[in-house]
């Protein structure tokens, strides 16, 4: 199988996934705000993961001829996707920030809840300004330049920057990802201080500390995740030097377990849509069972 296949096996049923989580999370189930700032993250991934494709479509052998008369006839689109490419990448170091400091918030305080429940949405919207400030230096120091189409190799490769810009844009994305990595870690760190000290075991209800754990272990799953995607290429490139193509797929695959993997967090370590999921796989199978017995009744009526 080729990597196309690879990316469709995987990727397209978890894509799906994504969707679904994103308008079940609506439930009246899930009223606490974590679960609006999870909506939000979702949406973000999701868009990222759809920028991620306009570069996987000039990888594939059938779509190529596609991405040439797109090359040669709206060039700017390869500028575009590789400013939310940037873009993205601080958005969802972000996100992973306002889901760490979301739980750090309500650790602390009960008043965090009624923060994020009303103003979760300015909180994105600051972020989506942010990340295209954060971006902006990259354009205007020119620290990155979109990809063209060789006609002599008849593929499409980097347009390579020069010694001193690609240092300085490698300088800039370690300084970028340390600070997120900082922020993220120390959050962390307060949040299971200020959860041991406001909910001791000996005091808190079952209740209590069953929602705390599992609404702060998916935001520690979270944030785990955006660390090996952060720091894995980092590390391999200092010690194995790679081959581009090996170096793309990587990348592309990383972004996607960023991108695609909240869903699986959430069913394996949150009990309240692991209950809700369990509750509506029942009322289904209920559905399915009532009609099938209506068919089979029907046809012994024709008969």
């Amino acid at each position: 199988m080729n990597i196309a296949g690879i990316w469709v096996c995987y990727g397209v049923p978890s894509f799906f996934l994504v969707i679904f989580f994103l308008f079940f999370l609506g439930k009246p189930e899930f009223k606490y705000s974590f679960y609006r700032v999870l909506q939000c993250d979702m949406t973000i991934n999701i868009l990222c993961y759809l920028n991620t494709w306009f570069s996987r479509l000039y990888h594939i052998e059938t779509t190529m001829p596609f991405m040439i008369w797109v090359h040669d006839n709206a060039y700017f689109v390869f500028r575009v996707y590789r400013f939310l490419t940037n873009y993205y990448h601080s958005a969802q170091s972000l996100s992973v920030i306002i889901m760490a400091a979301h739980r750090f918030w309500s650790s602390k305080s009960t008043s965090g809840n009624r923060f994020w429940s009303v103003y979760y949405g300015h909180v994105y919207l600051g972020l989506a300004v942010i990340s295209g400030i954060l971006t902006l230096p990259n354009v205007y120091l020119g620290l990155y330049t979109p990809d063209y189409y060789d006609r002599e190799a008849g593929v499409f490769v980097i347009n390579k920057l020069t010694a001193d810009k690609l240092n300085l844009a490698i300088y800039v994305l370690l300084i970028k990802s340390l600070i997120f990595f900082t922020i993220i870690f120390v959050l962390s760190i307060s949040t299971l201080y200020l959860l041991q000290k406001r909910f001791p075991y000996q005091t808190s209800s079952l209740q209590v500390r069953t929602m705390m754990k599992n609404l702060t272990t998916i935001a520690f799953m979270n944030s785990f995740v955006f660390f090996v995607v952060l720091l894995w290429p980092i590390i391999i490139s200092i010690f194995v030097t790679l081959s581009g193509e090996f170096q793309y797929n990587a990348v592309i695959f990383l972004s996607d377990v960023l991108s695609l993997s909240l869903p699986y967090i959430l069913m394996a370590f949150d009990k309240n849509v692991q209950a809700t999921m369990s509750k509506m796989m029942d009322s289904w199978g209920y559905r399915v069972q009532v009609l099938g017995s209506f068919t089979m009744q029907r046809r012994s009526n024709i008969s």
